[in-house]
């Protein structure tokens, strides 16, 4: 067999996944009640140009774990762009700390949602079962892809009646987490999405091999008990 076709195959796989843009994002700096405050995604978009990367896009969204309404804090908006890809990884090389950019992984079709589940330390409090929760998000109009147990992660303080952090967690389309946020649901942010987030990896793999992605990271569930970082 030839192996100079299928070395070129490979090399013009790579230049390809080189080639594709990335999302990144960075937080707009405005202000809640304040009017005129935050960088236009224009504005974001040439101080990204000014050192050398390529911008294709930019936009101004808002992050969906923000829930926080209240003057003086934070919108929640960000400015993002799709930009080269090997630009970025040339970006990081002079900038370790990524400059205060992150990657933009919040597409996916579906989200995690949580509720503690009413369990207390010692015994105390009542266990809300998973279908019971699974059950009031379906009389809300909401279909639950997946559902499990998992914790919140924090230390809790040793004491009767604290918090045992166990959590009951329900997959759901994304359209669905405004209704399901005035159930009193909170979205899930874990571990695994944050490292997504701050990856300073944007090299392309070789052929073959397989890197996370969003959509893959809300198909595949955590393994049991994972745990969350809760923003």
């Amino acid at each position: 067999m030839n192996k100079i076709p299928i070395l070129l195959l490979m090399l013009w796989a790579a230049v390809a996944v080189a080639e594709k843009p990335i999302l990144i994002y960075q937080l707009t700096g405005a202000i809640q009640c304040v009017e005129g405050t935050g960088i236009p995604p224009d504005q974001a978009a040439d101080l990204l140009r000014g050192q050398g990367v390529k911008v294709v896009s930019a936009a101004r969204r808002k992050l969906p774990q923000h829930e926080t309404s209240r003057c003086g804090t934070p919108t929640g908006e960000a400015n993002v762009m799709e930009v080269s890809a090997a630009d970025w990884s040339a970006f990081l090389a002079k900038n370790p700390d990524a400059g205060g950019y992150g990657l933009w992984v919040f597409d996916a079709g579906t989200v995690r949602i949580y509720m503690y589940d009413g369990t207390l330390q010692c015994g105390m409090g009542r266990e809300i079962a998973l279908e019971a929760m699974a059950k009031e998000l379906a009389d809300a109009g909401i279909e639950v892809t997946e559902r499990y147990k998992g914790t919140d992660g924090l230390d809790h303080i040793s004491v009767c009646g604290a918090s045992t952090g166990a959590i009951n967690i329900f997959v759901i389309d994304r359209d669905a987490l405004p209704a399901a946020r005035r159930l009193g649901y909170r979205l899930l942010v874990t571990r695994e999405m944050t490292r997504q987030i701050t990856s300073r990896d944007t090299k392309p793999q070789p052929p073959g091999m397989t890197t996370s992605s969003p959509s893959s990271a809300a198909e595949n569930p955590p393994g049991p008990n994972p745990i969350p970082l809760l923003w």
